[in-house]
């Protein structure tokens, strides 16, 4: 008997909600949330043009979620602005004859996210991410590279504010 209440309270236990959801299902947005626009973000970083492919990670994240409609801004229901504050360059490691071989990308970026049917700001943050590559004696692997770590940080706020957005309500 005892062995038996033990079993059917640890499957008990186990059936339980305990708040855990898998990540792209469901929401806590508002109701009248539906729609979101993305407009490029503005650029006041050190590296010129970075914030189109920043812009393009997030509407992608955001359409890949699926859970809001990227739409123009005049369709939807939130409209996200951001800025890319800082973007940084740096030599972390470096080998026998002081040539750097290792490096980090460092992005900074500002994100208001603001409501447009309740005429208000709902989300306003500051991001900052980072990632490391390793350089070459090739130009061309290490520019590769360095493009590389900037797609995986564009990723990685991209996940952030998806995940921010459409959680946080």
């Amino acid at each position: 008997f005892l062995r038996d209440a033990l079993y059917f309270l640890i499957v008990a236990l186990l059936l339980s909600s305990c708040g855990y959801h898998l990540a792209g299902y469901g929401s806590t947005l508002p109701q009248h949330i539906r729609a979101i626009s993305i407009p490029v973000f503005k650029n006041s970083s050190s590296e010129p043009n970075i914030q189109r492919d920043a812009t393009d990670a997030i509407r992608r994240a955001f359409i890949s979620d699926g859970r809001l409609k990227v739409a123009d801004t005049r369709k939807a229901d939130l409209l996200m602005r951001g800025t890319l504050t800082d973007y940084q360059l740096r030599a972390v490691a470096f080998n026998s004859e002081d040539s750097a071989e290792e490096y980090v990308v460092r992005l900074g970026i500002q994100v208001e996210a603001y409501d447009r049917i309740k005429k208000k700001i709902i989300f306003n943050h500051k991001f900052i991410t980072q990632w490391n590559y390793r350089s070459t004696s090739s130009v061309v692997d290490s520019d590769s590279a360095k493009y590389t770590a900037l797609k995986e940080a564009y990723a990685d706020l991209a996940d952030r504010l998806v995940s921010i957005i459409i959680e946080r309500f």
